[in-house]
């Protein structure tokens, strides 16, 4: 039979819900640490450490935050048991406050707030009142009191048309707590009710019942949305007069609240099921909910943590309940619609700040996303798969020639077939319009191919690419 070409018309995401022979030639059922939104397949870009010096917790790394201010960023990292700051002209990080009943890292929250006339870092952890960090003295005080009746224990913190909300109470877990409006000399320290105005007054609401306790606070440009364990409520009005406490009527998952991240004026949330969002008025499931469903199936996400950067959202997941700390950090495209998983380092936590985002690894190593070619000097190992073909005849052999392709970088090329695996590696040429042969070596009825980088080092693969092959059909 005659030669004959299949191209591969661009690469997208990953999606590993389907039976391989249905996915389309541009999704890949196991892919890692790449680049696709030019269509093009490009290593992923890394990351630099932010300071040489490591957080050096007895206990286990919980979370951090980069708190913003007008002369620069303050660096906070919490471990079980201690909030260590990073002292910039000590070059160490130093221990800032001591959590006196421990922590856990999906009860804490951080909220940037303003009190009176100063801007603070209110830290709430559920096992004690709320404190405040204070930028200017790089201390932490007490937020709340008693006689403001803002000493609670709450976990959960938000700020919703100026007032402070917070939740988690583990005397009154469904109980929604808000501040006074701030002005006139009211703070959002402050929870009292005020006989004079119901409109300035603080107060609190028992969402549902106490039996399914309150596990997060979001507030959207005009509601503020409660996650409890087995629900889902909104808040709507914007003054305790004309407030409303309404049942979503929504049948999904309940995510882990460092799970939940915000894009545009959508709530996204990772559950074991798949990728959900809230849209203002129910939750719907992503158009690509399932995409990784079999690593979802048996991940663990009560350590999930979530952050978003520009038009991307990450996840930050342990794949195996066993696993001391995240070990897999999922990217999703909103725009695309698009997967992609990034391996090769522990991912304790997330934040984002002016477009950058940053990590917390196990090691300790405070992190910022760029353009570098390493993870913080590790190699970046890249590959994806195509799913397994047949090229609509699973009766006729395949003789594979050679891959035409451009690009930039060393790649290595895997073919695995029914009769038998071939590999090699070659150089792209990076000579403006010009193209590489790739040859190939391989027969089966059903193939698939492997493109990887070559010791970590970074490649770009455009698109399309083309394979010749022969059909031969089978003898009897």
């Amino acid at each position: 039979m005659a030669y004959q070409t299949v191209s591969l018309p661009s690469f997208g995401g990953m999606r590993m819900d389907l039976c391989e022979g249905l996915l389309k030639l541009d999704m890949s059922p196991d892919a890692c640490n790449l680049d696709t939104r030019s269509g093009a397949l490009r290593s992923a870009a890394g990351f630099t450490r932010v300071m040489p010096e490591l957080v050096q917790a007895e206990r286990s790394l919980e979370r951090m935050y980069v708190y913003t201010t007008e002369h620069g960023n303050r660096y906070l990292a919490a471990a079980q048991d201690v909030l260590y700051l990073y002292d910039e002209q000590a070059h160490l990080w130093r221990q800032l406050y001591q959590f006196a009943n421990g922590v856990t890292g999906e009860s804490m929250d951080f909220l940037k707030v303003r009190v009176g006339t100063a801007d603070r870092l209110l830290i709430a952890c559920g096992t004690e009142p709320m404190v405040a960090f204070d930028a200017e003295t790089n201390l932490v005080a007490p937020f709340g009191s008693a006689e403001k009746l803002s000493n609670k224990y709450v976990s959960f913190a938000e700020l919703y048309f100026g007032r402070l909300f917070a939740a988690g109470d583990p005397e009154s877990p469904s109980r929604l707590y808000w501040s006074k409006a701030p002005g006139g000399g009211r703070t959002i320290d402050d929870w009292r009710s005020d006989p004079n105005s119901e409109n300035v007054s603080g107060g609190f609401v028992d969402v549902g019942v106490d039996d399914d306790p309150i596990t997060g606070l979001f507030a959207m440009s005009n509601q503020l949305l409660i996650f409890k364990r087995d629900s889902l409520y909104r808040l709507l009005g914007d003054r305790p007069g004309n407030y409303r406490v309404i049942a979503v009527d929504a049948a999904f998952r309940q995510p882990l609240h460092t799970a939940c991240v915000r894009y545009t004026d959508r709530l996204f949330f990772l559950t074991d099921g798949g990728l959900c969002f809230y849209d203002g008025q129910t939750v719907r499931k992503s158009p690509a909910f399932r995409a990784l469903e079999p690593l979802l199936k048996y991940a663990n996400l009560r350590y999930a943590r979530a952050a978003a950067c520009d038009d991307t959202l990450y996840f930050a997941i342990r794949t195996q309940y066993g696993a001391p700390y995240n070990d897999t950090l999922i990217e999703y495209d909103v725009p695309r619609d698009r997967f992609m998983l990034r391996k090769g380092f522990c991912p304790v936590d997330l934040c984002t700040v002016h477009g950058v985002l940053y990590m917390l690894t196990d090691a300790g190593k405070l992190v910022a996303f760029d353009s570098s070619a390493s993870y913080d000097g590790a190699p970046i190992n890249a590959w994806w798969t195509t799913p397994v073909l047949d090229l609509g005849r699973k009766d006729i052999n395949k003789t594979l020639l050679r891959l035409t392709a451009s690009g930039e970088g060393r790649i290595g090329v895997r073919v695995d077939a029914d009769g038998g695996v071939y590999e090699t590696s070659i150089r792209l040429s990076s000579v403006p319009f010009s193209v590489t042969e790739i040859p190939l070596r391989g027969v089966g009825r059903v193939f698939r191919l492997r493109f990887s980088s070559v010791n970590g080092q970074p490649f770009t693969l455009d698109a399309p690419v083309t394979l010749l092959f022969d059909q031969q059909r089978r003898p009897g």
